[in-house]
């Protein structure tokens, strides 16, 4: 008589859908140029049809703040999937959500900065 052993496997039970959500989770970061430049149409658009250019050097707070949120939201949008596609990698024992997670909130950090610290600098000044 054979007896077979199982083996060991080398990825945890929930490999298939970690593997997908990886997979998710690196396209939403290659949707970011995407989602950079719809973004910057967005906020032009708002900005003219508040009856202003994206050029002026004196907006109002309220101007900007109408304009460049939903902007600023649509950017961050992938880049927090990303972070949430890695959080559920990672909860179901994958260590390469790890990865999906750091870039994600680097990344959303980052640009979050650079989008508030001329408002911001421009408020205290």
């Amino acid at each position: 008589m054979v007896t077979v052993r199982a083996q060991p496997s080398a990825r945890p039970p929930g490999a298939p859908a970690a593997t997908r959500l990886v997979r998710t989770g690196w396209v939403m970061v290659a949707l970011l140029p995407v989602a950079f430049v719809a973004a910057s149409v967005l906020g032009d658009w708002l900005l003219s049809r508040q009856g202003h250019d994206s050029g002026d050097p004196d907006l109002p707070l309220g101007v900007v703040l109408r304009a460049g949120l939903p902007a600023l939201l649509l950017v961050l949008t992938p880049l927090g999937l990303t972070v949430w596609c890695g959080w559920r990698v990672r909860g179901r024992g994958d260590r390469r959500g790890i990865a999906l997670m750091v870039v994600g909130s680097t990344l959303g950090l980052g640009l979050l900065f650079l989008n508030l610290a001329p408002l911001l600098i421009s408020a205290l000044l």
